[in-house]
């Protein structure tokens, strides 16, 4: 299985403000405005906006928590208003023929949504809902499979 290079990261920040990604539940949609291997500058943006690189795909109660199975990438606070911190494990927030572009590592990488020009990294190519299969892609695709909600996200160079 290969995912996309930011489905990896595990970045740490301090949030206070439950309107943040704190407060972000199952469903609701995040910007990356910065990551590094140690830290994280996320939002809580509006689904349909072009910055929701990614969904919340479970927001658990301890930062020591494991995501679900797949390629999440994950967001983590170790303090702030909850005592154990708090994890949200997220997802491509993808429809079939939206692009992104990766900026950076593995280890740490910035994602966002853009326009399918010559500045995009990836081109959404299909997404299946309802299963977590890489076999759903075509050989040479890059693969992001997600157990909850089971979701496969294949992605073409672009």
């Amino acid at each position: 299985m290969v995912a996309v290079a930011v489905v990896g990261i595990v970045v740490a920040g301090i949030v206070a403000n439950l309107n943040g990604p704190a407060g972000a539940e199952a469903g609701d949609c995040i910007k990356v405005v910065s990551a590094s291997v140690t830290d994280a500058d996320v939002e809580k943006v509006d689904c349909s906006s072009p910055e929701a690189a990614f969904k919340v795909a479970a927001n658990l109660d301890s930062s020591a928590d494991s995501c679900p199975e797949g390629d999440y990438a994950e967001y983590s606070d170790s303090g702030g208003r909850r005592s154990d911190g708090f994890k949200l494990c997220l997802m491509l927030n993808a429809a079939e023929g939206e692009c992104f572009k990766q900026e950076g590592s593995i280890v740490a990488a910035k994602t966002t949504k853009v326009p399918c020009d010559s500045s995009a990294t990836y081109k959404v190519g299909k997404v299946v809902t309802g299963r977590a299969d890489e076999n759903e892609c075509e050989s040479g695709d890059t693969v992001s499979v997600y157990s909850q909600p089971a979701t496969t996200i294949c992605l073409v160079e672009a």
